[in-house]
């Protein structure tokens, strides 16, 4: 069987989180909190690729799947930011979240229902974590002691890559997934599955320094 560009980018970007998954789970007991915390994401975005190739391939909406999933993603990111940022600046994460929730129930009830692709509350997530982000490197830039959380700074940068690139096509998605005919939608989701293929990437790169001899904690 002979597949297309967009195929084989999308088995990439599927198959991808194997990379940094594999340098988690290689030495699961040496890691810090913050690592931990990656590595249920790392799980988490495993296991949503996984159930989206099956019920891709049987022709299944991946709707819920892919609501369920940025849901969890943004909990577990919320989660692993309340770690890492300082005082300060943690009530970023609290805000966040509350802005998350009065969001998620009023487009939930009124707007886009859990069985449909919520791109707004995709929208709303990816926004949200790119001030999470941004509010990390505002920590790292403005602290006045040395910088070795270089682990931090990779998977970091890997979230804000992949929001940033991924915002207006979380905003057009539900055309995308919905409306266009599959070949079509394929290529441009495309777009989406290579940002996911250098996210994971860059996660791998920062996996290693997050074991517990290598990081510092306590907040920037």
């Amino acid at each position: 069987m002979q597949y297309s560009v967009p195929e084989i980018i999308r088995f990439a970007s599927i198959f991808s989180v194997a990379f940094p998954l594999l340098l988690y789970v290689g030495r699961l007991r040496e890691f810090s909190t913050p690592g931990h915390k990656v590595g249920a994401i790392l799980i988490v975005s495993a296991l949503s690729d996984l159930i989206a190739l099956y019920l891709f391939q049987h022709d299944i909406s991946t709707a819920l799947l892919f609501n369920i999933y940025y849901l969890l993603f943004f909990l577990l990111l919320s989660w692993f930011y309340s770690e890492v940022l300082s005082e300060r600046t943690r009530r970023a994460v609290v805000i966040g979240v509350v802005i998350y929730a009065i969001g998620f129930l009023v487009l939930t009830l009124f707007v886009q229902s859990l069985n449909e692709y919520q791109t707004l509350m995709w929208t709303l997530a990816g926004a949200i974590s790119i001030v999470f982000s941004i509010s990390y490197f505002i920590n790292v830039f403005s602290s006045t002691r040395p910088m070795n959380d270089t682990g931090l700074l990779w998977v970091n940068s890997g979230i804000l890559f992949y929001f940033s690139f991924n915002l207006f096509l979380f905003v057009m998605s539900k055309y995308v997934l919905t409306e266009l005919e599959p070949e079509p939608s394929l290529v441009v989701w495309s777009f989406h599955n290579v940002n996911n293929i250098i996210k994971n990437i860059l996660i791998g790169l920062g996996i290693p320094s997050l074991r517990t001899e290598n990081l510092q904690t306590g907040g920037i």
